[in-house]
């Protein structure tokens, strides 16, 4: 289905979304540097799920040059934003997921718009409680050095720093995937969303997620630096509700049969 927009209240900021399938609603958001294609490339063989991809500002077709919408980037925006499109839907409750930063909206909005969740699908997270994780520091420092420098500059940096080429040595395709981030569109909102999003948190300490008590679905990838099975594990140790952790095959080494194994399970779990 082709793109559509909401228009955020008392404001001219357009969030962008696709929707796809039919069945039970499921909202599903996209990592960071990502966007909905990202979800819809991925979750291609979902039975009897309506699948609502949203791209949170900053990514796909949510463009911005706001200086106070860039200056508001977080995951409690982020979340308002999902919520406004499944209003807009006018869907009351939805099964919730994401991927990575995704999954830290995922778990924003089960936390403050608890009525609208029904299950709750983490895949591969990379936020706890605390801003600024040290594993999406690379991310971080693109969009910075981009801003500061210009994305050519930009990229030497990134190619010559010892992070970068220590997570080059021990899975290059990882190392890729960061450096792809200079492919994307070089709007503003593209460009400060990388920091801004590392900046914030989903939630302000792992106790709260006591208060989730929804279906939960966990899963993690080995081979992965951008997503630690620690900060998996964390998470699932304290959802009351937690249906399974699950291991994925590795999603940068065998991406198709990553592919295969997400779809069955999430099929198993809805």
């Amino acid at each position: 289905m082709s793109v559509r927009y909401i228009k955020r209240q008392d404001s001219e900021v357009e969030i962008a979304y696709e929707t796809s399938g039919e069945g039970y609603p499921l909202a599903f958001m996209h990592g960071l540097g990502a966007g909905r294609a990202q979800t819809t490339s991925a979750l291609t063989s979902l039975d009897n799920t309506l699948l609502i991809s949203p791209d949170i500002l900053g990514h796909g077709d949510s463009i911005s040059v706001d200086d106070e919408a860039v200056a508001t980037m977080s995951f409690d925006q982020a979340a308002d934003d999902v919520i406004a499109i499944l209003d807009h839907l006018e869907i009351e409750k939805s099964n919730v997921g994401g991927l990575s930063m995704g999954s830290g909206i995922a778990l924003n909005i089960a936390l403050r718009y608890p009525e609208r969740v029904n299950k709750l699908i983490l895949l591969r997270p990379s936020w706890l409680c605390q801003p600024e994780p040290e594993h999406l520091a690379l991310v971080a420092y693109v969009g910075k050095w981009i801003l500061e420098d210009g994305a050519e500059v930009a990229e030497q940096k990134l190619i010559s720093h010892p992070g970068y080429q220590v997570i080059y040595a021990e899975v290059p395709k990882v190392a890729e995937s960061i450096r792809g981030l200079f492919t994307r569109p070089s709007h503003l909102s593209h460009t400060a969303v990388l920091y801004k999003m590392w900046e914030d948190a989903p939630f302000g300490s792992l106790d709260e997620l006591a208060a989730i008590t929804n279906d939960a679905l966990v899963l993690y990838t080995t081979r992965d630096n951008l997503h630690p099975i620690p900060v998996a594990e964390s998470i699932a140790s304290r959802l009351p509700g937690l249906v399974g952790m699950k291991e994925l095959p590795p999603r940068y080494d065998k991406p198709d049969e990553y592919g295969v194994a997400l779809n069955k399970v999430l099929n198993e779990f809805l």
